[in-house]
């Protein structure tokens, strides 16, 4: 059966169709959490072929492969083998594609490993000085600083070196597509081509992504922007929410749709969120609308320590879980009853600021025998990811390299971030910080470490953006569904020292009516042996 109009604005709400239905030219859809925006982009892909738009005229890009992933999963149910056609993937992917269009051949792309020790060999240094300069010709290279003289000379003989190997870097992924599009014919090519640009997050590219864009899509382009200004958070990888409150700026002909209907969270969640993010003032406003119950209030926890914000977690999942015992999981694990609870290990999420206050955490999960998963846990993830994705990178471009020992198959491996290590399948509590959280969502979320220093992180830094600390809060919050707690250690160890902690100002900017504090007070110290003794006599 062919696919009808009637079918493709199934199940939508107003905005979602108004969205789906826009016609052409630039178009900016401000999403907030949990209103539906991976199923408005497919189904807005799916309109617009219904239309006469050709699959291959159109590409859709977002930053991890889950995403990615996700989006071809649900434009192939509605679109079948039409779908094979549209580029669906992350910016690096769709630079790799225009670089081999453009005739390039057997190069090869170095890892940051490799960038290092080509720079130790140049620069005659050790790894640390290197690492110095190739953070600097990143940032170089995604348009974020300029080539100044204290840089220069390495820069160019490291471009040199390059030059001679045959090879690019990742940031050459971007870049070197920008250059190409920068020649007037080239730029026409690309934009005869590709006649539908759907950007997923668009608050989250940089400036090389930007010039990327802004040069596939000319001045009038079709360019469908999806995002939210107040789920930027990532500042520190070169993203700039600019370029999306600049939206209309860019494109003054550009329509505006507003995703307003929650689909996630109780509504307690969503108004106190919305109460907080409201503070901020560089923001596209707009007005959540919870369809759920209002649900459970948000539980605001102080306690002595964070040991004993561990053993409270603990407690809480135990309680829903209804016993947590090793006798009990060993009996799930061989085809025994989940528990005396509805809910599984996998409903619940530790969210934390820095990946310092994992370790207390983790050991009151060890202690207690709950399955957990770390997400982003930078030892175990960095080499992984940069060894996979580096072996798909090679596939693409010389198919017949033979796989490492113990290797994946590369034509297997993808694009990957650190977001991509979650598995949604293991029943496990998922433990990660604010910034992996994004583009997930629990039932139960406890956010730790709500205090002064940590939410807002401003432990060992000399400025902070506190909007962006503030988003990130936000994001926190808005992964909960159901029940969300936020806990808040009177004293904490980190970073070498005991810290007396305040409560995080942010707690202070959502009303009371949405909040019940619990204060657990602290733990009775134990009287000297030696008082004991005298007690005697």
């Amino acid at each position: 059966m062919s696919l009808t109009e009637a079918h493709i604005l199934d199940n939508l709400n107003d905005s979602q169709k108004r969205a789906v239905t826009a016609a052409d030219g630039p178009l900016l859809v401000v999403a907030g959490p949990g209103t539906g925006k991976t199923l408005t982009i497919v189904r807005r892909i799916a309109w617009l072929i219904h239309h006469g738009a050709r699959p291959e005229s159109m590409f859709a890009v977002t930053f991890t492969n889950r995403a990615a992933r996700e989006m071809k999963e649900r434009t192939g149910a509605l679109l079948g083998n039409a779908a094979s056609k549209i580029f669906i993937g992350t910016f690096h992917l769709l630079g790799l594609t225009i670089i081999r269009d453009g005739g390039a051949d057997g190069f090869t792309i170095l890892s940051r490993d490799e960038q290092i020790e080509l720079l130790k060999t140049l620069m005659k240094c050790p790894a640390r000085k290197a690492q110095q300069a190739a953070e600097s010709i990143s940032r170089i290279k995604n348009f974020l600083d300029d080539e100044d003289d204290g840089i220069k000379e390495i820069f160019e003989a490291y471009q040199s070196a390059l030059r001679q190997k045959n090879a690019f870097d990742f940031d050459d992924l971007i870049r070197v597509p920008v250059e190409m599009l920068a020649r007037a014919e080239v730029a026409r090519k690309y934009r005869d081509r590709f006649t539908h640009i759907i950007v997923d997050e668009y608050q989250d590219i940089n400036s090389a992504q930007y010039r990327l864009l802004r040069l596939l899509a000319g001045g009038t382009g079709n360019l469908c922007a999806v995002g939210d200004s107040d789920q930027a958070i990532y500042s520190f990888r070169g993203a700039d929410v600019g370029n999306f409150l600049n939206f209309e700026k860019d494109f003054p002909d550009a329509g505006r749709i507003t995703l307003s209907k929650n689909y996630r969270s109780s509504s307690v969640i969503i108004n106190a969120a919305d109460s907080l993010i409201r503070h901020n003032a560089k923001r596209i406003d707009k007005e959540l609308v919870p369809v759920c119950d209002r649900g459970a209030t948000i539980a605001v926890i102080d306690l002595p320590d964070e040991r004993a914000e561990g053993e409270i977690i603990i407690r809480e999942i135990e309680e829903r879980m209804g016993g947590t015992s090793h006798y009990q999981m060993m009996q799930r694990a061989g085809g025994g009853e989940q528990g005396s609870g509805s809910c599984r290990f996998s409903d619940f999420a530790v969210i934390f600021r820095t990946n310092a206050q994992a370790k207390a955490i983790e050991e009151a999960f060890l202690a207690s025998g709950i399955p957990y998963q770390v997400i982003g846990r930078r030892q175990s993830m960095q080499s992984k990811e940069i060894e996979e994705t580096l072996a798909y990178l090679r596939s693409l471009i010389r198919p017949d390299d033979i796989v490492g020992s113990g290797q994946p198959d590369p034509r297997e491996a993808k694009f990957l971030s650190a977001a991509d290590f979650f598995d949604p399948r293991a029943d496990a509590v998922t433990l990660m910080t604010l910034h992996m959280a994004k583009g997930l969502e629990f039932p139960v979320v406890f956010i730790t470490g709500c205090e002064g220093g940590l939410v807002p992180c401003t432990i060992m830094k000399d400025g902070v953006d506190m909007e962006e600390e503030r988003r990130l809060f936000y994001v926190g919050m808005t992964r909960a569904k159901e029940e969300l707690y936020l806990l808040r250690a009177r004293n904490r160890f980190l970073y070498g020292q005991r810290l007396t902690q305040s409560p995080s100002p942010f707690l202070k900017e959502i009303p009371d009516e949405f909040l019940k504090s619990t204060v657990v007070p602290d733990r009775m110290k134990k009287r000297k042996e030696k008082d004991s003794q005298l007690g005697l006599f």
